[in-house]
């Protein structure tokens, strides 16, 4: 094995929900509004048991070859060249996607709290603590994320509670007045967007201890990310309003600097800032891991560490690239992301499973070879 380290059940679960909700507690209400403008809270709100639906999917790939990573399952199912290729199209997934959470979290910073400071050495920073975590290994990630979960869960409810006396409910008018067509892209976005991005559990997974109710913690933990979300969306729609949430990119950092109650408890926008980097951080090194570890198991390697240094200067590298400027991101990168996250988190899991299925039906069916040869 690769990693020498084990999770339980619990820390696991944490890992799902940073996955889930990650870089999409700044952006997701202004690209889920984008899609569905006004029913765009509707839209997060059917996505909860739909997303759960999704995240038991993936789970029922990981559980139909115990104690394999997405790579292993890939070749064990389609053969060894095929899922050579798919697996190598999921490797560049987690690598496009560390540089585009290292690359968001530059564009964030830089634009809002540290306008003077060079962006390059904002994601030098960044990249140099996810490939740290990644080198301490796969239980110091997870026992550091299950510490930290508190305060993302914490400040993301106080934001919420503390924006009450600011609702105005006419903000929701006219409800269900959306097209068909963009009603179901929001619904899409509310899925594949949170919960389709946790396909890199896959390849953790083989280092989870076994447990009796593994599946009902994963599938909750991702319904939990998708509701906070889910809430985060309504509350940026009854603040303010669907116009505004669509055209503030980090409609969630905008909310927080409207909080002020009796003149001493305000301008908690840092506050709110510092839980999404710690949400964002924990979906990057996920991403990182997965991808450090894939390539380790791709070419049948003992240790992944040696590929920690040129994996973090790959990333850096290409989180530089990756993206001239955010308006790069929002007018090119977030259109096709969606198509994107559907393939390799809805249609290829769900072709492995169908394909899983029918070979052991065949498998099933097919008489005993003793008895052919009698």
């Amino acid at each position: 094995m690769l990693e020498k380290g084990r999770i339980g059940t619990r820390q696991l679960s944490t890992l799902t929900f940073m996955l889930v909700v990650g870089d999409m507690m700044l952006i997701y209400p202004s690209v889920i509004t984008s899609y569905a403008k006004q029913d765009a809270w509707i839209c997060a709100l059917i996505g909860v048991p739909l997303g759960m639906a999704l995240m038991a999917l993936i789970m029922k790939l990981g559980s139909m070859h115990p104690g394999e990573n997405l790579v292993q399952i890939t070749r064990s199912i389609l053969g060894f060249w095929p899922g050579t290729f798919l697996s190598c199209f999921y490797l560049f997934f987690f690598l496009i996607g560390t540089s585009t959470h290292t690359r968001e979290v530059g564009d964030f910073m830089t634009s809002q709290i540290l306008q003077y400071t060079p962006i390059r050495v904002i994601i030098l920073m960044f990249v140099i603590a996810i490939g740290w975590g990644v080198y301490h290994g796969l239980e110091t990630i997870a026992r550091t994320s299950e510490l930290l979960i508190p305060i993302v869960i914490l400040f993301t409810m106080v934001l919420a509670i503390c924006l009450l006396p600011q609702v105005e409910t006419s903000n929701l008018e006219p409800v269900a007045d959306t097209g068909v067509v963009s009603f179901a892209q929001g619904i899409l976005v509310s899925i594949i967007y949170p919960v389709g991005e946790t396909i890199p559990i896959l390849m953790v997974l083989p280092y989870v201890a076994n447990s009796a109710h593994r599946l009902r913690d994963i599938i909750f933990s991702a319904g939990l990310g998708n509701l906070i979300l889910a809430i985060l969306v309504t509350i940026s729609m009854l603040v303010l309003g669907p116009f505004l949430t669509q055209h503030n990119i980090y409609t969630s950092f905008v909310l927080s600097q409207k909080i002020s109650i009796g003149g001493f408890f305000e301008r908690i926008e840092v506050i709110m800032a510092c839980s999404w980097l710690i949400a964002t951080y924990f979906k990057a090194i996920i991403y990182l891991y997965a991808f450090i570890v894939g390539c380790a198991e791709l070419f049948k390697l003992k240790h992944f560490k040696m590929l920690i240094l040129p994996s973090t200067l790959l990333v850096y590298g290409m989180a530089n690239l990756v993206a001239p400027s955010l308006t790069f991101i929002i007018i090119t990168i977030v259109p096709y992301w969606v198509d994107w996250d559907t393939t390799l988190g809805i249609i290829l899991p769900g072709m492995l499973v169908l394909i899983q299925l029918v070979k052991s039906r065949r498998k099933s069916k097919s008489p005993p070879q003793s008895a052919t040869e009698g």
